[in-house]
């Protein structure tokens, strides 16, 4: 892939990032859209993030975002940094006691991972939770994009996707000369 065309993507993912918080004051109330296009109102962008999701968790540290993140799962244990933050157990009943004493504004999980039961529980005690569910390498990149916005780590969100694409593409050419 060019270096032109690595600048237009990211240009691109900066576009949407910005379109996703746009008109949101610092500090001000929020709308936001989840991966499976519910919107939340939040007062403010999160603060406080408890991840039930690994590669969520892989993501916030990505785009540099690990001080939002108060809590995760037995599972999320990478980058290793992770497991310096508490562990609310696993990803399919974790133990909402922990998660609500971390005290979150918003809970990201799965609609493939988590269990129904610890949404609707969640959703009784009224804290926010927004679900991701890619379904393929587009999704993850949005997911990612998504992620930026609610940090305020656009810029760092769209220049880690656009590396990941730059590094898929030259796979796809690596493998696109092997015989089948």
């Amino acid at each position: 892939m060019s270096a032109a065309r690595v600048r237009r993507f990211t240009v691109a993912a900066m576009v949407v990032a910005g379109l996703l918080a746009a008109g949101v004051p610092a500090g001000g109330a929020v709308q936001v859209t989840d991966g499976i296009g519910r919107t939340l109102a939040l007062p403010a962008l999160p603060r406080r993030i408890v991840s039930l999701v690994p590669g969520v968790t892989e993501m916030l540290y990505a785009i540099g975002a690990e001080d939002r993140l108060v809590g995760r799962t037995d599972f999320c244990d990478y980058p290793p940094a992770a497991r310096s933050k508490p562990s609310v157990g696993g990803t399919v009943a974790p133990s909402l006691e922990v998660l609500v004493s971390l005290k979150p504004d918003l809970v990201v999980a799965t609609s493939a991972g988590n269990s129904d039961e610890t949404r609707r529980q969640l959703e009784r005690l009224r804290v926010p939770l927004y679900l991701v569910d890619p379904h393929g390498l587009w999704d993850v990149f949005r997911t990612m994009m998504r992620l930026g916005a609610l940090t305020e780590r656009e810029g760092r969100a769209a220049q880690v996707a656009a590396g990941l694409e730059l590094r898929v593409r030259a796979v796809a050419v690596r493998v696109a000369a092997r015989p089948p």
